[in-house]
């Protein structure tokens, strides 16, 4: 489990904050900025709204941005930044309606999805422009020291807004781990730690880390490509990556892979 270049693309994180359950801003030409918007994402990486009629969004076919805001698992962890999604905003009815409210009770279950065609309405945004604002915290390079704290001023307008190529949006896939990051993180910081804590400063020492005696990493994110840790570094702290190779397939390999150093001591073969 050596740091590695492996970590996930921009496209990928745009791809898996589409599709998670952080609530987004709608921003429609003058229309005020409408927050903590539920939404899903089909295959193609469409963003599914869940909307109440009579919203302005329901009432027709406009332009607007869907900005999500990736939350970090912990207190401590740094967050990866904004994606914002460009395109054309269409409500929805009948079949296609009824067929987008599958697509987005497959990761949010909401109790308005059965209420499509009467109280709600789904509203698709289809992609003509994806940009990334990440935070000043995402690390660079696979073994990069960690900038400082997650930059939270508003990322609308802002010239650090990186573009992302349309066919690399849509062939990329959101990362299956995403979902379970926060409770899989719990869990291992508070019952696995005796076991996790001295693998990690294992690998980082076996991969030319220099780390004092009584130095313990501490973990702090977890995607399908690896794990992300901290060291501390004279007065702040280093980030580290830590990958698996090859990539995570979900959950359940990721248990399977971390098995035998949580419950059988000394091995370190992941």
């Amino acid at each position: 489990m050596p740091p590695s270049r492996m970590q996930p693309s921009r496209a990928e994180l745009a791809r898996t904050l589409v599709s998670s359950t952080t609530l987004a801003t709608v921003v429609a030409g003058d229309l005020p900025a409408v927050t903590g918007v539920r939404h899903g994402a089909d295959d193609d990486g469409r963003v599914l709204l869940i909307c109440h009629r009579g919203d302005p969004l329901t009432t027709g076919v406009r332009d607007v941005f869907v900005e999500i805001a990736d939350e970090p698992p912990l207190p401590f962890s740094p967050g990866w930044g904004r994606v914002r999604i460009g395109g054309r905003a269409t409500p929805l009815s009948g079949t296609a309606a009824r067929a987008a409210a599958d697509v987005v009770a497959t990761t949010l279950p909401d109790p308005d999805l059965l209420d499509i065609g009467h109280g709600t309405v789904i509203v698709e945004v289809a992609p003509s422009r994806v940009t990334f604002l990440p935070r000043r915290s995402e690390p660079r390079e696979p073994v990069a020291p960690s900038e400082g704290p997650a930059d939270d001023r508003p990322s609308i307008g802002r010239e650090d807004e990186l573009v992302i190529d349309l066919a690399d949006y849509r062939d990329a896939v959101p990362d299956p781990v995403a979902p379970m990051e926060r409770p899989l993180l719990v869990d291992l910081v508070d019952h696995h730690g005796p076991q996790l804590y001295p693998f990690l400063r294992r690998q980082l020492v076996a991969s030319g880390i220099d780390l004092p005696a009584d130095c313990l990493p501490c973990l702090l994110r977890l995607d399908r490509y690896g794990m992300l840790v901290s060291v501390p570094d004279g007065d702040g702290t280093a980030c580290y990556r830590l990958c698996f190779t090859p990539p995570l397939e979900g959950q359940q390999d990721l248990l399977d892979r971390l098995h035998p150093v949580l419950f059988h001591d000394r091995c370190d073969h992941t």
